[in-house]
Parts: C-alpha cells; structure tokens; sequence
C-alpha cells in the first residue's frame, strides 16, 4: 500500500475530519493509527509498536522545536507577571493612532524575526495581541497577518537558517546533475524572483490590511469583534496556550521588562547558530559556510532559556514573591502544553505521511514527458499537494528538488532555477494552508485563536495567491521570462485584490479606526 493511491488515506482522513469534526487531538490521532496499520498492513501489534518508535524518533529529532515552545510560554508569562506586556501595550496604543497601523506593526514586525518561522508565528503574535485586541482586529485576522510574514518571509531572505540549508541543497543537486552555471548560494538567491506565491502572499497581507478586506469566516470574525468586542470564537473554549487571566501583573511594569527578553531571545539565537556554523566549518571560514551550518532550532532553544532567565533576573531585582514567580512558570506550561502535544502529533503524522510513500506517488503523477513551458506550474501544483498533506515545508522540498534536478538536467538544465523557485513556492502554499503545519498551530497558539479557525479564515486568501501564482506559472513557462511572468502575477493580484474590495472592503461596512 505504500506508494500507492492508498497511501493517501491518512492526510485525506485527518484532514476531513479537522474541517468537518473541528477536533484537533481526534483528527490526528485518527490518521496516525490509520496510517500506522497501512504501514504494518492491518498488524495491530505492529502498528502500536511503529508509532512508539515514530513517536521516539519525533522526540530524538524534534524535541528542540518542542522545547522551544514551551520556553517561549514561559518567558511570556514571565514578561506577563513583569508587566512588561501591560507597559508596552500601553505605549504601543499611545503611538498606535489607527487601526490600520496596528496591522502594519503586526507585518513590519515580521522582517524584524526573520531567522525562523516558528519563532516569528509564535513571538510575534504574543506581543501584538494587546495592540490589536484594542482596535478590535479579530484574533483571526491577526494570525493571518503574522502566518503570512512568517515563512514566506523566511524563504526570500537568505539569511535565513532555512534560506541557508535550502541553498545547501540545491548546491549538491546541481553538482551531482553536471550543473555547473550556478552555486548553491547564487541559485537560492537567482530563486526568490521566481518564488510567485510567497511574493503574492505578503503583497495580499498588506493590502488586505490597507483595504481591510474580510473573506468568509474572516468576515464573520471580524464583524463579531467590531460589533460584540468578542476576539475569538467562545464556543470552542479556552484556547490552548492563551495566558492565564488568573495571572497576576505588577503596576509597576515598563517597556524594558518586555524589549530586554526579546533583544536577549533575538540576539542571542543569532549568534549563537552562527557560532554553531562556524564551529562546524573545516576549511575557510565563508559567509555562504557559516550560513549552510548554522542551527536555528538549537540558538531559539539556547535564546529562549537565555530570555526566560533575564526575566527571572529582572523579576528578582524588583523583589516579586517566589510564589507568583512559581505560579508564573507553571501558568505557562500549563497554557503551552496542549499546543505543544498538537504539534507533536502533527509531527508523528508527517513521519507516518513519509513512511507511506505519500511524497514518491504524487510525484509519478507527472513522470510522463511534459512540454517544458508547463513544468513549473506542474511542480508548483505537485509541491503544494504534498506540502498541504504532510504539513511540512522542508520535508516536501527535499523530495521535490531532487526530482525537478533529475528531470531539468535531462531535459533543459538552463529552466532548473525557475522549477525550484516553483517548488519553494508550493511548499509554502501547501503548508500556510495546510491543517498539519506546525507554522498554523504556532500562528494561532501565538495569536491566542482556535487553529481550526485559523486554517478557516486563512484559506480563502491563501487560495487566491496560490491561483494568481499558477497564472503566472503559465505566463512565464510561454515567455520564458522572469519579469513578465511575475509582473503577470502581480498584476492579477491586484486586480483581484480591487474587485473584492468593491464588495468585500469592511471599511464600507462594520470596521472602526477607533479603539475599543
């Protein structure tokens, strides 16, 4: 059943049912044991023991990203008890004059926490939520927001952790297909032109926040939130890794008690996965080397503890009680722990999704011959499939590259760089829409929104960039030119973008630039 159309069941199955049943933990436990018992080929024993031994392999490999969230839960709290939230959020409103720049400090935010997507999703949404929770910007739209600057973001700046192994990649495919045009740096640069979707997706997240355009459940969001003051769906529930209310805040709280754990969190990530990349250098130290060993995972786990520790040291000084200090770091775990065992499910269904094959059989849908003009919009498509269906971004790419190399390299070596920016692009597309992705969970436990909600309000634009792209996939693969093809995309982007406004622009409608 591997490798077969069967193999699909598991990410068809989990996904339904997160759509149709909205029960995260129930989704995905159904399609690892689903998976599971495809894999052993209905061998219940074998199945249980596959998934302990996926489930050992998850905490061996991804126990770092785990962690990382759980810290980050911490040091929120920490800043929380500090009232280093309270402060900023105070004088951000004092500066903050309109709604709109609440959005704008949500986007602009995101070139600022370029070096990851987990910690851009997750930070990000924990220090601007009482900046727009005061204008009333639903909790969907702002996980919209910061979802789309996360990795889109990350993948057309180089100095990236993702950027810098993406380029790694690249640069051992071309050496190993005989391509000798590019290096693997100068190809990851050559690629970001040719990356249509993550292009259009931040274009469409800062004009949906100029024109405050609100599509389906996005509309009934915000319309709630503006009219009711209701942020978030209620009826769902607390949402897992909001603060607790509970919590105490001291009066005495001032911006520096948030800005110093964060420039600690952001500066010490950064050096310390550079220090990593050059430790693990052997010859010449290069930039392009530093970049392809560094290890982000590793500098966010090290930042975060850093950051929870300078919280701990400010909370000291200011003489905070033991007792709320503990309740604090309690608090956050307790909040953080059900999105963290979310995440860690998530994971065990991309390695099932991996061991079924799932990857290797969409990829045979397009082994035929094909006219060269259509090969990026085929493994844009490709791409984006399998990325909606793993949830995984790297996983998906390191299987596409090879393939669009091997296939390019016979075919027509000069059209290798647009085929990969293509397949960047669909990696994004599939996992900023997929329920599975880790970058959704984290947008939405940051942002303090239901994930399902999320996926749900995020889909419809998504979706429209993901379409504007594959037009402008066409356009390229018949003009062969880089400007054309994404002038063409731009283009019908905002053209879209301008009839929607005439019908769906919430600032005809129900939207306030006033704060609550």
């Amino acid at each position: 059943m591997e490798g077969t159309i069967i193999s699909l069941l598991p990410s068809v199955i989990t996904i339904a049912l997160i759509i149709f049943t909205r029960r995260i933990f129930l989704s995905l436990g159904t399609g690892i044991v689903l998976g599971a018992i495809l894999i052993e080929q209905w061998n219940v024993f074998a199945s249980v023991v596959t998934i302990l031994e996926i489930m050992k392999g998850v905490l061996q490999g991804d126990s770092k990203i785990l962690i990382f969230v759980l810290l980050i839960g911490i040091m929120t709290s920490l800043i929380y008890l500090s009232g280093g939230i309270l402060a900023f959020s105070e004088w951000a409103i004092n500066k903050v004059k309109t709604k709109f720049q609440a959005k704008m400090v949500t986007l602009l935010l995101g070139f600022v926490i370029f070096f990851d997507d987990a910690a851009s999703c997750l930070l990000r949404g924990n220090v601007v939520r009482p900046i727009t929770d005061n204008y009333r910007i639903s909790r969907s739209k702002l996980s919209y927001l910061v979802h789309s600057t996360s990795a889109p973001i990350i993948l057309i700046i180089p100095l990236s952790g993702m950027a810098a192994a993406v380029a790694a990649i690249m640069g051992g495919l071309l050496s190993d297909n005989g391509i000798t045009s590019y290096g693997a740096f100068e190809a990851f640069i050559l690629t970001i032109p040719f990356n249509y979707y993550a292009i259009t997706c931040l274009l469409m997240a800062f004009l949906v926040a100029y024109f405050g355009i609100n599509l389906g459940q996005m509309r009934r969001d915000e319309k709630r939130a503006v009219e009711e003051g209701v942020l978030f769906d209620t009826s769902r529930g607390v949402v897992p890794g909001q603060s607790d209310n509970k919590l105490p805040a001291r009066k005495d709280g001032k911006v520096v008690d948030l800005m110093l754990p964060v420039i600690t969190l952001v500066v010490a990530t950064i050096a310390i996965a550079l220090w990593i990349g050059i430790s693990n250098i052997d010859g010449p130290i290069t930039g392009s080397g530093i970049l392809t060993n560094m290890d982000i995972t590793t500098g966010l786990v090290y930042g975060s503890l850093l950051a929870c520790i300078v919280s701990l040291i400010k909370l000291f000084f200011k003489k905070t009680s033991s007792k709320d200090v503990t309740t604090a770091m309690f608090s956050g775990l307790k909040t953080t722990l059900p999105s963290v065992l979310i995440l860690f499910l998530a994971l065990i269904t991309a390695e099932i999704i991996g061991e079924l094959g799932v990857g290797t059989y969409l990829a045979t849908l397009f082994s035929d011959s094909t006219t060269i003009s259509w090969f990026s919009v085929i493994f844009f498509v490709l791409a984006a499939i399998m990325s909606f269906s793993t949830g995984s971004t790297f996983g998906t790419l390191i299987l596409m590259l090879p393939i669009g190399a091997e296939i390019i390299a016979i075919i027509d070596p000069t059209f290798v760089i647009p085929v990969f920016g293509a397949v960047l692009a669909g990696c994004i597309f599939g996992e900023h829409s997929s329920p599975l992705s880790d970058t959704s969970i984290l947008s939405s436990i940051g942002s303090g929104v239901h994930a399902i909600d999320h996926i749900m309000s995020q889909l419809p634009y998504a979706l429209i960039c993901g379409v504007v792209s594959i037009f402008g996939y066409m356009i390229l693969g018949f003009t062969n030119s880089v400007i054309i093809g994404l002038l063409s995309t731009i283009l019908l982007l905002v053209l879209v973008v301008f009839i929607l406004k005439s019908k769906f622009s919430s600032s005809n409608t129900f939207e306030m630039d006033a704060s609550n």
